[in-house]
């Protein structure tokens, strides 16, 4: 007998929600409603669906028993109370990162969850990356040793084109932060996937150089890894060059080991450099190129979600998984306001 599609509501119908529920749809799932407070958003979103209902207010969607599921494409102050009614009334939750704006919203939304026994899941796409992955594999194969260093930058160009969507990121209130939350955390969340939990974080802020947002534009952080690891972080919204001028942006990592390094510059491929004897060629030492195919991470992650409430099993990116790199942020904006100190996690 054919499983019936899990019906999904889809609240937040900009960029994110657009994606969210393309996905859901090459899922399986049936989008049921799209909600914003904008209707006109809304019903662009709706327009090329069929039958797709249309409404301005969420609570609208949770009265509906046929939902069973909802995904939260909003800004981030917005995100724990939707989650926290939604659980309320036996919806499972899809929840766009960042989780929350504080540890005790984080808090208030995985007890809802756990009391009414639904899925809370962070839509961290990161997680779900092949490539990253493919990293987690060569790491965990001992391919350069034990890792010492890890080294990530994001580089983007906050343009007009980006922020006719996203208005809300120029408000630190409404955006929990600037740089550091909307792409720290994922940042945060690839160096605990590849190098295991981190046990403090130091963290500084640039001289502001996009002067109509109030959250920070450009920031750097340095991590300790309980393993004793090290690791470096630089997150900016105004870094400026061919292609992010472009629109894209640039994600960069590299990681040394006792053996050797990796590094990824491209998203794609993996340049591999060890001193392992089974990686060498001719007996000397070779760098290795390790193409991976591209993959669509928002199908990725909406597809296992949709497993989880069909298993009942406690997803990769839980509330709980993502609470830690929730705290991992507001530590470091804390080190910022201490002029870098370092902040010890719990």
């Amino acid at each position: 007998m054919m499983e019936q599609p899990i019906r999904v509501a889809v609240i937040g119908c900009g960029w994110a929600g657009a994606l969210h529920a393309d996905a859901y749809e090459r899922c399986g799932a049936t989008v049921e409603w799209v909600v914003d407070q904008d209707l006109g958003r809304a019903e662009a979103l709706a327009t090329s669906r069929q039958r797709v209902r249309v409404t301005t207010d969420y609570r609208e969607v949770l009265s509906d028993p046929d939902v069973g599921a909802i995904s939260i494409c909003l800004p981030h102050s917005r995100h724990a109370q939707v989650a926290v009614d939604a659980a309320t009334k036996g919806k499972h939750v899809l929840c766009e990162k960042p989780l929350a704006t504080s540890l005790e919203e984080a808090d208030r939304m995985i007890e809802a969850a756990e009391r009414r026994q639904v899925c809370l899941m962070v839509a961290e796409n990161e997680r779900f990356d092949p490539l990253l992955r493919k990293v987690h594999e060569l790491l965990k194969g001992g391919a350069i040793g034990d890792p010492a260093l890890i080294q990530v930058t994001r580089e983007a160009y906050l343009t007009e084109d980006f922020l006719r969507d996203r208005r809300w990121f120029l408000d630190s209130q409404v955006a929990a932060g600037g740089v550091m939350m909307s792409g720290g955390i994922h940042d945060f969340e690839k160096m605990r996937m590849l190098l295991g939990e981190i046990h403090s974080v130091s963290a500084l802020r640039a001289r502001q150089r996009f002067t109509q947002m109030e959250g920070d534009d450009t920031s750097v952080a340095m991590v300790r890894f309980e393993n004793g690891a090290v690791g470096t972080l630089v997150e900016s919204f105004i870094m400026k060059n061919l292609a992010t001028a472009a629109g894209s942006e640039v994600h960069a990592f590299r990681i040394d080991g006792d053996l050797g390094s990796l590094c990824v510059r491209d998203g794609k491929t993996i340049h591999l450099f060890s001193e392992r004897e089974d990686s060498r060629l001719g007996g000397a030492p070779t760098q290795h190129e390790i193409l991976v195919p591209e993959a669509d991470t928002f199908v990725l992650e909406v597809e296992h979600f949709l497993q989880s409430i069909r298993t009942g099993r406690e997803p990769l990116t839980s509330g709980r998984s993502q609470r830690r790199a929730l705290e991992v942020v507001l530590g470091a904006y804390r080190s910022m306001e201490s002029g870098g100190r370092p902040v010890k996690l719990a």
